[in-house]
């Protein structure tokens, strides 16, 4: 698609109408415990690929031991801005085979160089360069970023192509992480389903829409962005950013081939699911669906997902992977979801296939990264 019809694209976007897909809800092995295996389920194929983790260079080595712990082979620290890229980008060469990295454009800067979305392609290229294997796209893109002007700007500005077109040419990833759970748009009080996160972070909520737009316009931006750019690998974080509603990332995922899902932080949102549905949406797009927990590893405490920052016991590491391998292996019903401060509901198993879990924990993560360039056996 050249340049001109891109364009013409994002003006007839229109056509693109999120209509009735952006609505709601629609036995495994035993190991012993040791200190140095906390879990208590091992997932099929015994090492795993998480696609969406946080670390900082002051955080690899306690990042690696947890990994080591859960079966975790490999983890894609996805995000990483300005300030932290170069201090991480040097900490983390010995463990190349373990650890990947993401860039992410520091959208303020705007505010203040009014040329740096024009410089912003060059800063990507910089990156990958370094190493990184794509660039992260935070959810305050088309939420809160806003031009030299004061306008917000929606993900699929005209202005913010070059950056998209640029990562064609380098043939890198870009990840999505774009609005939040349904929940967050909606009123902002203890009636909210989700209200214990939100007190504890009252700036995630976007309920406010004489300051935010609609969720629904969001995703659609979104998803004008990955039509107008085949040849672009796109991930997109926490189930798409609608794990509440399968039917809608079964109709994303047959509409663009170049869409990936990450699980990230959304297990309790998949596991609501009838356990019939959740198993029939992963079989059915087992090519395209990727492990990942969001885990945080940061330097005055880490974060499991989701919740409260602090520093955990192996024990409580153990038994937040063991969560997420019963949920995807077994046919256990109605137990607690990983994170429970994000809903106050059980979830029930879906027992994948062999075939759909090996993909799920390691081929598709492998094959989108490249990871064989990596040195990653």
């Amino acid at each position: 698609m050249t340049l001109t019809s891109r364009r013409n694209f994002f003006i007839s976007a229109g056509i693109y109408s999120a209509g009735s897909l952006l609505t709601g809800f629609g036995g495994c092995k035993k190991s012993l415990k040791s200190a140095s295996m906390q879990s208590e389920i091992i997932p099929t194929g015994s090492k795993v690929i998480d696609a969406h983790l946080h670390v900082q260079a002051e955080t690899i080595e306690r990042c690696l031991r947890v990994m080591d712990q859960n079966h975790i082979h490999y983890g894609m620290n996805i995000g990483i801005g300005d300030e932290n890229f170069e201090k991480f980008q040097k900490a983390y060469q010995p463990h190349k085979d373990r650890l990947g990295m993401m860039y992410a454009f520091d959208w303020e800067k705007w505010q203040e160089n009014p040329g740096f979305v024009q410089s912003a392609p060059d800063l990507l290229e910089a990156a990958i360069e370094k190493g990184a294997h794509g660039v992260k796209i935070w959810k305050d893109l088309g939420l809160t970023v806003k031009d030299p002007r004061g306008h917000l700007v929606k993900i699929d500005d005209e202005r913010l192509m070059p950056i998209w077109e640029r990562a064609e040419e380098l043939g890198c990833i870009v990840a999505f992480h774009t609005v939040d759970p349904v929940a967050f748009f909606q009123p902002w009080n203890p009636d909210n389903e989700r209200w214990e996160e939100l007190e504890l972070h009252p700036d995630w909520s976007f309920a406010d829409r004489s300051k935010y737009p609609a969720r629904d316009e969001v995703l659609e931006q979104r998803n004008n962005v990955i039509r107008a750019f085949p040849g672009i690998r796109f991930q997109c974080v926490h189930g798409a950013n609608y794990p509440e509603n399968l039917d809608a990332i079964d109709q994303w995922l047959e509409q663009m081939p170049n869409m990936y899902v990450d699980t990230s932080a959304r297990l309790g949102e998949l596991g609501r699911h009838p356990a019939a549905d959740g198993k029939a949406f992963f079989e059915k797009h087992q090519d395209r669906l990727m492990f990942g927990t969001d885990r945080v590893f940061g330097i005055e405490g880490d974060v499991q997902g989701a919740g409260p920052t602090k520093f955990f016991s192996a024990e409580e590491d153990g038994n937040f992977y063991d969560t997420h391998w019963r949920y995807f292996q077994t046919a256990a019903r109605q137990f607690d979801h990983p994170t429970p401060i994000q809903g106050n509901w059980k979830i029930d198993g879906i027992s994948l296939s062999e075939g759909a879990l090996k993909k799920l924990y390691w081929d598709n993560a492998y094959q989108l990264y490249g990871l064989g360039r990596f040195g990653v056996p």
